[in-house]
């Protein structure tokens, strides 16, 4: 129930920071909207709730890291240095054989709002800009395990985190930039006694390069 209660909250302040982005203001840029693709690899952090034991069938952080996307990302650019980034269908895959009878499935996709902060550059033509932000979002894992051709089972469950980010841009022209972003962020799960009161970060490392186009 708080953790109901922890999202509800975080969509009242997502949702109110939408508006107040979309609403007018003085000096408005000519392409304060764009849409981001990103592609990365995210790495799972060596923390001390990973070193769990063969028989809950989940291996190391080595063995969790994976490739990751970002399907829908959008950003609203204010004329000042700020701008707020939403962030609907990311997520990472990853498929593996922790042990000699059971094989691993798990993915994890997220939903954030980050404000964001231009550290410096500019959104000129041929400029890098530099930025970064702290964000809130919800992190839905799910987990399957196959112990023979017959016999698997599932894991739903989600929770809330946060995450820090930086990235730089460079604007290739008015409608379209190149991309590298860093991003950090820590989001724990418990399972309970169905897993061995199992606890797993779904944060992480994430490194992702994509395009954005500005409209």
């Amino acid at each position: 129930m708080g953790t109901d209660r922890r999202f509800a909250v975080a969509l009242t302040l997502a949702a109110t920071a939408f508006f107040a982005a979309t609403a007018p203001a003085h000096g408005e840029i000519e392409r304060p909207h764009s849409f981001a693709f990103k592609l990365g690899y995210h790495f799972y952090p060596n923390s001390s709730y990973f070193d769990v034991s063969e028989e809950n069938f989940i291996g190391g952080a080595q063995d969790l890291s994976g490739q990751s996307l970002e399907l829908f990302d959008y950003t609203y650019q204010w004329p000042s240095r700020w701008s707020l980034n939403m962030s609907l269908l990311g997520g990472y895959y990853q498929e593996f054989v922790p042990t000699q009878t059971a094989q691993q499935s798990i993915f994890v996709h997220t939903m954030t709002v980050t404000p964001l902060y231009r550290l410096t550059g500019s959104d000129a033509i041929g400029a890098w800009k530099i930025y970064g932000g702290v964000g809130l979002g919800r992190y839905n894992m799910n987990i399957r395990f196959d112990f023979s051709q017959t016999e698997s089972t599932e894991v739903h469950t989600y929770t809330l985190g946060y995450q820090a980010l930086i990235g730089a841009e460079y604007r290739y022209n008015e409608q379209t930039g190149f991309l590298i972003e860093g991003q950090f962020s820590r989001a724990r799960i418990r399972f309970g006694s169905d897993l061995g009161d199992l606890e797993i970060d779904v944060g992480g490392l994430n490194i992702l390069t994509g395009v954005r186009l500005h409209f």
